[in-house]
């Protein structure tokens, strides 16, 4: 039987209601929310300014977690503590398979939760939105990276105005973007400054401490970029963000469970099976978690 949606988008945050916006110009899309209420309100349509201040209200068909129906590929955009309730919607809605593009590492989880005889695997975006009250701001197309067996999905992407590509080099773009996330959201969330603080000298000497002490355990997974080269980079995505606030302080600022654990936690799990220490890390992983405010989050919402 037909899938009678070509993509389903499970976590219609920000980011997600971005992507499922500009592939519904090309095929159809539905959202899949954290409940049915949610859904009858996404049904109603939300305001989506693009860049170059255009802007209009979308409407696209959305379903509670049990009434998802059938569709070719299954994109997941949600935070990383809702993964697993998240992929377990997707691998049973999916037919083709299931990208996540979360921030953080969540490949291994997404898998288990997804369940055999569904494809599932990680790719990375710089894609970047934001929500301001009720509307959803598209701020960058950013790139998309997927790996190969997406490629059609990749296709859709880039003819939708997100460029994206499939292939091998996805496994270095997923390792960067830990990387850069591994010292902007935990140091931002932690000082409560934005990006472009940790710009200023004084704290430029921690991000190199930071980089330093975590560039070994990340070339031990595969990373490619040396010291130097990942220095550079984080440079380069700090002056392009510096007025930036970082999902991880937004989220620390609104009282909301953080991915600390599927950024920094995962690093330090790779640190340890490496019998390599991570005490810069470490310490910064304490204090996040000392300093959210831990309660239930909302599933699906980016």
């Amino acid at each position: 039987m037909r899938p009678e949606f070509d993509v389903v988008v499970v976590g219609p945050g920000a980011l997600g209601r971005v992507f499922a916006a500009r592939l519904a110009s090309r095929m159809r899309v539905a959202l899949a929310a954290r409940s049915d209420e949610r859904a009858r309100e996404l049904e109603r349509g939300f305001f989506l300014a693009g860049p170059g201040g255009r802007e209009g209200r979308v409407f696209l068909p959305a379903f509670g977690p049990e009434a998802v129906p059938p569709a070719r590929w299954a994109i997941v955009l949600v935070k990383g503590p809702d993964t697993e309730t998240a992929a377990r919607v997707a691998g049973r809605v999916a037919r083709e398979g299931v990208v996540s593009l979360q921030n953080g590492w969540v490949r291994e989880r997404l898998r288990r939760a997804v369940g055999e005889g569904v494809w599932a695997d990680q790719g990375a975006t710089t894609a970047a939105a934001k929500r301001e009250g009720e509307r959803t701001v598209w701020v960058s197309p950013g790139r998309t990276w997927l790996p190969e067996r997406a490629r059609p999905l990749a296709k859709a992407l880039t003819a939708a105005g997100l460029p994206a590509e499939a292939g091998p080099e996805v496994a270095q773009r997923r390792l960067e973007k830990l990387a850069i996330n591994l010292v902007v959201n935990p140091l931002t969330a932690v000082l409560d400054r934005p990006n472009g603080a940790l710009l200023e000298p004084e704290l430029w000497g921690v991000v190199r401490e930071l980089v330093a002490e975590m560039q070994p355990v990340l070339a031990a997974r595969g990373l490619e970029l040396g010291e130097e080269a990942l220095l550079a980079r984080l440079r380069e995505v700090l002056v392009h963000t510096a007025s930036n606030t970082s999902s991880m302080l937004a989220d620390v600022r609104a009282g909301r469970p953080t991915e600390i654990e599927e950024i920094t936690g995962v690093l330090l799990g790779w640190g340890r099976e490496l019998d390599l220490p991570l005490p810069r890390h470490a310490a910064l992983y304490r204090l996040v978690r000392a300093t959210q405010q831990v309660h239930r989050g909302e599933a699906f919402e980016e």
